[in-house]
């Protein structure tokens, strides 16, 4: 997943990037994806973009979420890495569990 700078605190991931748009959170499966080719799908300067891991596992331990497999197939941007987070609460008390949760399993594999 792809993470602005603007979500950390010095090395701190802020839990606020941890959030459904549309039919779930963006991510991409390692599987088809290198770290790399995530950051560089970035719409504007990929460098001002960390890229976090999250193991699906652990996901699927966090209450009620799962991961969907969701390739975009259009050709101005395909990628058949992306999947979505879904299950993702409304904001409130749940979330906010939810985003923490997240942000214990995630894993920064390639910084600022």
């Amino acid at each position: 997943m792809r993470v602005h700078r603007t979500w950390f605190r010095g090395s701190m991931l802020l839990p606020g990037i941890f959030k459904p748009r549309g039919g779930g959170m963006s991510v991409d499966w390692a599987k088809y994806s290198t770290p790399n080719e995530t950051r560089q799908r970035a719409r504007r300067d990929p460098l001002e973009n960390a890229v976090i891991s999250l193991a699906v596992a652990k996901i699927r331990n966090i209450k009620n979420l799962d991961v969907q497999h969701t390739p975009h197939r259009t050709p101005e941007s395909p990628n058949r890495a992306h999947c979505d987070v879904v299950g993702m609460p409304d904001p409130g008390e749940d979330l906010t569990e939810v985003r923490a949760a997240l942000g214990d399993i995630a894993l920064v594999v390639i910084a600022l």
